[in-house]
């Protein structure tokens, strides 16, 4: 049984965050859209800034808000026990550029390193498929890099179909892919 809950992003996990943020040994936590952050020229290790920050993330669920270009409206879970936050998922409500439609897919997630190994990947990422389900969506693009057995694995554990493994060079653009790209597909 996972001792953990989601829930959405929140300014009173700032301090376990920051935590989160020296394990991982960047702001980029995979997951956690802190790329949004500096759109908005936040500085995340600022508390009023992460305030700035969770406000945006709880706008960018929201149809009717506009998000910095070259992003899509999502919805971010927290993975969190008690006062500690663990990791984050994004859904992405569409592939609405080349970078999600071949790279990114739909959903990412990520757990901070300390608490990895446990089950909360699969747990955040049952959370993602749940709330895709809510926003009625039929199926789901979910992708990882091909060294990353732990998140193939979880993938497919949630019913992910591999539709193919693109190699770096098989991008159109210059996606900043340095390694193979595992694509799966999981029907809702």
């Amino acid at each position: 049984m996972i001792d953990a809950k989601l829930t959405p992003p929140s300014a009173s996990f700032h301090a376990s965050w920051l935590e989160s943020y020296d394990e991982w040994g960047t702001l980029d936590q995979d997951g956690a859209a802190a790329f949004v952050a500096a759109r908005y020229d936040l500085d995340l290790r600022d508390a009023s800034h992460f305030a700035q920050w969770v406000n945006v993330l709880h706008q960018m669920a929201k149809d009717d808000f506009q998000p910095p270009e070259g992003l899509a409206n999502q919805s971010t879970i927290w993975v969190v026990r008690d006062n500690a936050y663990l990791g984050a998922v994004s859904l992405r409500h569409s592939l609405m550029n080349e970078y999600l439609t071949e790279v990114g897919g739909h959903i990412g997630y990520g757990i901070r390193p300390s608490a990895r190994g446990h089950g909360l990947a699969k747990f955040a990422l049952k959370g993602a498929l749940e709330e895709a389900r809510e926003l009625g969506m039929e199926r789901v693009l979910v992708t990882c890099k091909q060294s990353n057995v732990a998140s193939a694995r979880t993938i497919e554990s949630c019913g992910g179909i591999l539709e193919s493994v693109r190699p770096p060079e098989s991008f159109v653009a210059d996606l900043g892919v340095t390694e193979p790209i595992r694509r799966y597909w999981i029907d809702l």
